[in-house]
């Protein structure tokens, strides 16, 4: 039976002791990737994994949305002191393959139960952000995007904190950082500036809990030929302050989260719930998923139902000027990601350190609004239709 590491760390467990545990050397080097194909049911409705990718999966088995392949390298100057670089090639802005790296720090052990990191991680907003490239480490092709589609920073450059601590039965993890993260898209860029966080995590038994929070400055500058256009009608009819709700470099922002994993015995329970709040640029929304499962030796069955919705739309003040309104309210539909879905898999670890995966969802995406998907005629947005059928399969190793 495969039990699953999402929390604590689940990349620096799953990966790290499967090439070096029993080396002397202070240098280990491990591996991991997915080789993943997915379809849908209908043309004009391409699936992407993440908000990142400018592309994605219709008809057609598509290859690029879910693969990935990733290699880490760990130095030890000394039993307090090492150095972690990590470097993933996926599909990203652009749809370019450029190798990213994901992980580079220097950690130091200031105490038997306290580790200080500082340069670039990820950003703890999810209970498995850690492993978001590490597709192994998590029973589904991949985690649910209702929920992790709401925070697109991944990267953390700035320090962070690390304490565990064992308390009779119960491990517990505090989780402090801060720092800055950079966000670049084909049509938006984006900065969070002056992050400041913290995590808490408790495990016992097969069940592990956590709470997060982070608020941080935010800027996020929208482009191409739409925005430029609502942007000078905008303007032109003297409503600078809906314009200034849409971009810029004055925002404030909110992210809290919450999330356990019950993986003991036979049964297999996750659920997470995650919320963003800013005050000008994007939506508020808010997300959740819950996965059960059920272990049959080298089989795990499961089921997932996922949901996302928005709380707020990115401007909420109406013109008075018909076209114009109707402009915001397409402008606010491409921005809102609101879908839910059900999903049925199975995961079959078929090796050591190999596991083939399949899933088939049924995804409602909108109201008012397209979801994770991408259309040829953004005016769909408004009118996103019925369901849309996902079919996804991959293979998942680490080396």
């Amino acid at each position: 039976m495969r039990r699953f590491a999402a929390p604590l760390l689940a990349l620096s467990l799953s990966i790290g002791p499967a090439v070096a545990a029993d080396s002397p050397s202070p240098f280990s080097l491990s591996g991991f990737g997915t080789l993943g194909a997915v379809r849908t049911d209908k043309d004009n409705r391409a699936f992407r994994s993440s908000t990142l990718q400018d592309s994605g999966a219709g008809t057609a088995l598509d290859l690029s949305v879910d693969s990935v392949l990733g290699l880490q390298g760990s130095f030890k100057f000394s039993e307090k002191l090492d150095i972690t670089v990590q470097s993933v090639v996926r599909k990203g802005r652009g749809d370019s393959y450029n190798p990213q790296l994901t992980w580079s720090f220097i950690r130091f052990l200031a105490a038997p139960a306290l580790s200080i990191r500082a340069g670039r991680t990820r950003t703890p907003f999810f209970m498995y952000s850690d492993s978001l490239n590490l597709n192994y480490a998590s029973p589904w092709v991949r985690p649910p995007v209702e929920v992790y589609s709401l925070n697109p920073f991944s990267d953390l450059d700035g320090v962070d904190a690390l304490y565990r601590q064992s308390l009779g039965d119960v491990d517990l993890e505090l989780h402090a950082y801060a720092g800055k993260s950079d966000l670049k898209l084909s049509e938006v860029s984006g900065k969070l500036r002056a992050i400041r966080g913290i995590r808490a995590a408790l495990s016992t038994s097969g069940l592990t809990a956590q709470v997060g929070f982070a608020k941080s400055n935010l800027a996020l500058n929208w482009g191409g030929p739409f925005f430029a256009s609502l942007s000078n009608q905008l303007e032109a009819s003297g409503n600078t302050q809906a314009l200034n709700e849409i971009s810029g470099s004055d925002g404030k922002t909110t992210f809290i989260s919450t999330g356990f994993q019950y993986d003991q015995g036979k049964l297999l329970i996750v659920g997470e719930y995650a919320m963003r709040t800013v005050d000008r640029y994007t939506t508020n929304s808010a997300g959740w998923y819950l996965t059960s499962g059920y272990h049959f030796g080298t089989l795990t069955p499961y089921v997932t139902y996922a949901r996302q919705h928005e709380v707020s739309t990115d401007i909420s003040a109406t013109t008075g000027i018909p076209r114009l309104d109707s402009t915001i309210d397409l402008f606010n539909a491409v921005r809102n990601k609101a879908q839910r879905s059900i999903a049925v898999g199975m995961r079959w670890d078929a090796a050591r350190n190999v596991a083939i995966k399949a899933q088939l969802e049924r995804v409602q995406p909108g109201p008012r609004g397209l979801g994770i998907f991408l259309s040829d005629d953004f005016r769909d947005n408004v009118n996103p239709g019925g369901p849309v059928h996902v079919l996804s399969l991959s293979t998942d190793f680490v080396f």
